[in-house]
Formats: structure tokens, C-alpha cells, sequence
């Protein structure tokens, strides 16, 4: 009987001993992940000022895009103001006369 008791302690006492190895392993599993998903967190938030920071720049560059206009363009509203200009000229003419 007392051999069956020794038996069965020890069977126990490595049960145990497996027991607190496999949550020492799990333990350095989860403090391994901890540290991951604080490295992916970081990243997730720099990502994240990464694209706010280029939706502002296509913003202002869409903006600069339509206020720049083409060649075509520039060569039309000179024109357009030349004439303009003229026809000033011209009253004013008309005026002093």
C-alpha cells in the first residue's frame, strides 16, 4: 500500500511539475504576443497619420489642380483682359474728350 501511495505521489508530483512548465510556456507565449500587438498598435497608428496626412495632401493638391489652370486657359483670360483693357482705354478716351 505504502508503494502504491509513493506511486501515486510522484505521478502527481510530475503532473504538477508538466502543469507549471506548460504555464510558464504560456506565460512566455503571452508576454511574446503582448509585445507584438503593442509594435502592431503603433503601426496601425502611424499607418493611420500616414493616410490622413496624404488625403490632405490629394485635398490640396485636387485644390491647387483646379485653381492651376491649363495653358489654354491662360492664354483665353489674357485676352479676355486685353479686350478689356482696350475697351477701359477707349472710355476713358471717350471721357476726356
Amino acid at each position: 500500500m505504502a508503494d502504491n501511495l509513493e506511486l501515486r505521489l510522484s505521478g502527481i508530483a510530475a503532473k504538477a511539475a508538466m502543469l507549471t512548465e506548460r504555464y510558464r510556456l504560456l506565460q512566455e507565449a503571452k508576454a511574446q504576443a503582448d509585445v507584438k500587438i503593442e509594435e502592431l498598435e503603433a503601426t496601425v497608428e502611424r499607418q493611420a497619420r500616414d493616410i490622413e496626412r496624404l488625403e490632405r495632401q490629394i485635398e490640396y493638391l485636387q485644390v491647387v489642380t483646379t485653381l492651376c489652370p491649363d495653358r489654354e486657359s491662360v492664354i483665353g483670360t489674357r485676352a479676355l483682359l486685353a479686350e478689356l483693357v482696350r475697351e477701359i482705354d477707349k472710355c476713358i478716351n471717350d471721357l476726356d474728350q
